[in-house]
């Protein structure tokens, strides 16, 4: 879709408002995106997870797309271009809480809650379809278990992490993914490189250690190529990877922000535990290396944490708006360190699992 940004006007920045305005985010001009617009969308973003920009791209659009809807709303059903929104994610978080697994809360309709759906319609009592009318949520709505604390998601994710891990890296399938490409170029660093050529430079460096160790590598784009989050998602699920590393750079307006971050799946309701374990151990290898500040992990819905099987990190490796570390970012030594610390990470996750 073409950007919502700060300066646009007309219908579509007139139904992004009245979205916004509908969950609790308040706008000042109608039809002009000024500046309490992008105040109005960072905030979702931020609720949500999402890289706070400001900007109305297709990861924002469809989470304000999603967030309008309620379980009850429409009718759910399994369909090849998988319905989505906040309604799916109700139902899957209820039906998880009573043992009926769905996996994540990812807020799409899959074959996996459509089977939950139709296990628990079994065991109500009820037509088993696979789909979630008012019959199938009413009787979920008077059977839901609010007191229980752990999701069947949950619990098997906590039973894969105590596990052995992995002797070494051979024979493991690694998903890589630089963000961004060039027809979204991403943050630009003040020399005028963009994100997606240091991502892809990161990544191919990360490839050629991790393929010396034995793990098979597949990249989520080459350096010319175009791909949307969702054909990315899929094509990682797809090689059925064991690993998903998606490897990003920040910017904001202050010349002072700087350090590394990570971001995993996760809600008020559920996160992905494996991904945070991913984002922790990664992150701290990157400080470690870099001495740079240790910005934390943080929960996240973007589409290749949400709609990837293999347990999945975001590595945000610095600021390109620092004069310094964007600088740091473009060098060749730098990078080199960063995908040392960034194979170290994947190292410690696929071979030391720890129990929690």
């Amino acid at each position: 879709m073409k950007l919502i940004r700060n300066g646009a006007s007309g219908d579509d920045v007139a139904d992004v408002q009245r979205r916004l305005k509908d969950l609790g985010f308040a706008t000042a001009v109608p039809g002009v995106f000024d500046a309490s617009t992008q105040a109005a969308v960072r905030a979702f973003q931020q609720q949500r997870g999402l890289t706070t920009d400001g900007i109305v791209g297709d990861e924002t659009w469809d989470a304000l797309v999603s967030a309008s809807f309620r379980l009850g709303d429409r009718m759910l059903y399994h369909t090849r271009d998988m319905l989505a929104g906040d309604d799916v994610r109700e139902l899957q978080r209820r039906l998880n809480r009573l043992g009926f697994a769905c996996g994540h809360d990812d807020g799409d309709y899959g074959e996996f809650t459509a089977e939950a759906v139709r296990e628990f319609q079994l065991n109500a009592g009820i037509t088993q379809d696979g789909i979630a009318g008012p019959e199938t949520v009413d009787v979920l709505l008077r059977l839901h278990r609010a007191h229980q604390a752990s999701s069947a998601a949950a619990i098997a994710e906590r039973a894969t992490l105590r596990r052995p891990g992995r002797s070494s890296l051979s024979g493991a399938v690694i998903f890589l993914d630089p963000s961004g490409d060039p027809d979204r170029p991403g943050f630009q660093q003040a020399s005028g490189v963009y994100e997606h050529e240091l991502t892809w430079q990161l990544c191919a460096l990360l490839e050629g250690r991790l393929t010396a160790r034995g793990a098979h590598v597949r990249l989520s784009r080459g350096p010319k190529n175009v791909a949307s989050s969702e054909q990315r998602a899929a094509y990682a699920n797809a090689e059925q990877v064991d690993v998903v590393l998606s490897v990003q750079c920040n910017a904001t307006t202050s010349l002072a922000a700087k350090g590394a971050s990570a971001r995993f799946f996760g809600t008020e309701a559920q996160i992905s535990e494996r991904g945070r374990q991913l984002a922790e151990l990664c992150l701290d290898a990157v400080v470690a290396a870099t001495q740079t500040p240790h910005c934390r992990a943080h929960l996240s819905t973007t589409t290749m944490l949400r709609a990837t099987r293999a347990p999945a990190a975001v590595l945000e490796l610095g600021y390109l708006s620092h004069p310094e570390e964007g600088q740091r970012l473009t060098e060749p030594g730098y990078q080199r360190v960063l995908a040392d610390a960034l194979a170290t990470g994947l190292i410690a996750f696929l071979t030391q699992r720890r129990a929690l």
